[in-house]
């Protein structure tokens, strides 16, 4: 019975979301936003707006999906952490803005580049940003308006600032504390400091997780299931099926001496939220007629998010707590802002998809597809037909990278060579299709998933074979914390926007390269 809800849920969220499909109609600002306020979710299952809608409460989520609602495309195949949130903030596509992947293989320098490291810059910085994004364009329209970006980690803060903001902010693994990059400023916010000097996160470590519900009603903390949240945790974990769970992160943070098992937690969101509240208050954030943007990513247990099944009951915790964030985010809007002066758009990145532990009872076909155990027989099969030699230099989540120079030095074709690659990978079980280099670059695709993979497509960054995988697959990780082989399939998700400059109307669909142009509109931007 238990599944039938389930899938039922499933099906009927589907169709819900599916209804959304309508023309769009250009947004039109009614007031200028003085402030906006973009929310991005990570790893969030869009379906739980609807499976748990009745734990929201009226002051927090709802008051954002009640607004204006669209279905929005990300109009490339594989969602990505990162990657999505350039999108959005850039309003252009991967191949446009630069941002492919986590990491790519550079070909000049004979390594992997990761996507917010520069050899140029010490730390973190947006250098491999090749667009402006709005916080550029509001700089050049207005240079007295602030931008800043959170996030508890430093790729989503980082990308979603760009290189114009103020301030990109984001957790210190090692120490719990908030930080920044020299690329923003050589030193904090006295205000921020001083929120670290309270080590917060080291009240959240020893409160341990548990239930809101039982946590609110004083429950006495249970023997725990797991006794690390990091490690040990996976998708049979006798919580879920109890309902009730406790998780010791005191004893996990010592173990790994790291803070990055926050993460893996709520808190992860409400520590956000504290210090979105502290920026709007003590940055002045909307209180004059210079726009100002504030950008907040929120994480659904972030690098654990795949240890849980999609109706797991820390699940629906965290939406309830999440709920409760959004609440108190809106009221400090309110209160120092004013309702009529602010708007607040929220969308998905690398949204939660249903895994084949999910699948399994519906009798889909559905398992994990390694590309380790794939790039081990490729070798093979490549030196054998080739003879000896390091054909293939690395390789990511979906990407191949040949090693041109031999295939040069060898006077092979890179193009039939290519096509070898791309013959022998599309006989793996769980491989839907198959696209070389040589294709994507001379090529043009108008239509289908091949369109989806070439809008992508990097001929300086991306792989020389490029695979997809069929629905209801995924990519296996090399380790729970592995965040380098995940992606999400799900490139069409809900957008909300409500507040100052929109105009509620019939939902409509959009992709997510038109929130940038909404923006400058809320805005009262003038045409750079």
């Amino acid at each position: 019975m238990k599944m039938q809800r389930i899938t039922l849920f499933i099906v009927t969220s589907f169709a819900t979301i599916g209804s959304l499909l309508m023309n769009i109609t250009p947004c039109k600002a009614e007031t200028k936003s003085k402030l906006v306020v973009g929310i991005t979710v990570n790893h969030f299952y869009p379906e739980w707006l609807y499976m748990y809608a009745h734990t929201l409460g009226n002051n927090g989520l709802n008051r954002i999906i009640n607004g204006q609602s669209y279905m929005a495309s990300y109009d490339y195949l594989y969602s990505q952490t990162g990657v999505d949130q350039a999108t959005i903030y850039t309003g252009l596509l991967p191949e446009e803005h630069g941002i492919i992947s986590h990491n790519w293989y550079d070909r000049l320098r004979k390594q992997r580049v990761n996507n917010i490291e520069h050899s140029e810059y010490r730390g973190y910085s947006p250098a491999h940003l090749q667009a402006p994004t709005i916080g550029c364009m509001m700089k050049m329209n207005d240079q007295f308006s602030k931008v800043y970006s959170v996030s508890v980690n430093a790729e989503e803060a980082i990308l979603s600032a760009g290189s114009c903001a103020n301030m990109a902010l984001w957790q210190d693994e090692a120490t719990g504390k908030w930080v920044s990059s020299n690329f923003y400023a050589n030193k904090l916010p006295d205000w921020l400091t001083s929120y670290n000097q309270k080590n917060e996160p080291d009240f959240y470590v020893r409160r341990g997780w548990m239930p809101l519900n039982e946590e609110e009603h004083g429950a006495s903390k249970p023997a725990s299931t797991s006794k690390s949240v990091l490690a040990q945790i996976n998708s049979k974990n006798k919580s879920s099926a109890t309902g009730t769970f406790f998780y010791d992160i005191v004893q996990t943070q010592k173990r790994y001496n790291t803070y990055r098992v926050l993460k893996a937690t709520p808190y992860a969101n409400m520590m956000v939220t504290d210090i979105a509240n502290l920026l709007i208050k003590e940055e002045k954030l909307g209180k004059d007629n210079d726009p100002d943007l504030l950008m907040l990513n929120y994480t659904c247990l972030d690098y654990m998010n795949r240890d849980y099944p999609v109706d797991a009951k820390e699940f629906q915790d965290l939406l309830v707590r999440f709920d409760k964030d959004i609440a108190k985010l809106l009221t400090t809007l309110d209160e120092k802002v004013g309702k009529e002066h602010y708007t607040v758009f929220m969308t998905f990145a690398e949204t939660r998809e249903l895994l084949p532990e999910d699948l399994e009872n519906m009798r889909v076909k559905s398992d994990y597809f390694s590309i380790f155990k794939a790039v081990a027989l490729l070798k093979s099969y490549l030196n054998l037909v080739y003879g000896k030699g390091d054909w293939l230099i690395d390789y990511d989540a979906t990407q191949l990278y040949l090693n041109r120079a031999l295939i040069e030095d060898k006077g092979l074709s890179l193009t039939e060579f290519q096509n070898k690659v791309a013959d022998f990978m599309i006989e793996f079980e769980g491989v839907a299709k198959t696209l070389t280099a040589n294709a994507l670059t001379h090529g043009t695709f108008s239509q289908g998933k091949e369109a989806l993979v070439q809008n992508n497509f990097s001929r300086k960054k991306s792989g020389d074979v490029i695979y997809y995988l069929l629905p209801g697959w995924s990519n296996e990780l090399k380790s729970k914390e592995d965040f380098y082989f995940r992606h999400s399939k799900r490139n069409v998700v809900p957008l909300f926007f409500a507040g100052a400059g929109i105009h509620k109307g019939n939902p409509k669909k959009c992709k997510i390269t038109d929130i940038v142009p909404i923006l400058r509109n809320v805005m009262g931007m003038n045409e750079l």
